[in-house]
């Protein structure tokens, strides 16, 4: 999926996400996540990149996740997180390739945001409360917090940003909450 954020700007953003572990996967599980998750970003940054280096500009946004994108949190995540993982390395990849064309290439990793994706997870109030236990800002993210990055991103503020991820976890990822 792309979504518009400016006419010089692209987010690619879509996900899905199967548990299990290299032991007991289903083939095709696998090969779902990684079809939804890495070859369709890799298909829109195609895509979107020939419009980018004919025009000499662009911003391309890709969306990994804390989970894989910045950090491992287990729980049978690992296919998830090798197909965010995987859009961390072509954050990266492009944006050394690109950057010449005045084409910046970045990534955001949500956390814990309120979404249909994470619904099970916040009606359910242990795993809900251990979740909140490791957010040193203590609260479930919006999807404002991750349209501000995401405006940020796409912004001129951030003219000399590119081939980063930025988390956008409550501070979970870099910081260990002793309470």
């Amino acid at each position: 999926m792309s979504i518009t954020i400016t006419s010089r700007c692209r987010l690619a953003n879509a996900g899905i996400h199967r548990r299990g572990t290299p032991t007991d996967y289903r083939e095709e599980d696998l090969i779902d996540v990684f079809a939804v998750n890495l070859v369709g970003c890799y298909h829109v940054v195609g895509a979107v990149g020939k419009v980018m280096l004919q025009q000499q500009r662009g911003t391309i946004i890709n969306v990994s996740a804390l989970g894989g994108g910045v950090m491992g949190l287990g729980r049978g995540g690992s296919i998830y997180g090798m197909t965010k993982g995987g859009i961390v390395s072509l954050t990266r990849d492009l944006a050394a390739e690109w950057g010449q064309y005045g084409i910046r290439v970045n990534a955001i990793a949500p956390g814990w945001i309120r979404t249909p994706m994470t619904n099970a997870l916040q009606h359910d109030p242990i795993r809900s409360a251990k979740v909140l236990e490791r957010i040193p800002l203590r609260r479930w993210g919006e999807a404002d917090d991750v349209a501000g990055v995401v405006t940020f991103l796409a912004s001129d503020a951030a003219a000399y940003v590119t081939g980063c991820t930025i988390p956008i976890d409550g501070g979970a990822a870099n910081v260990i909450a002793l309470s």
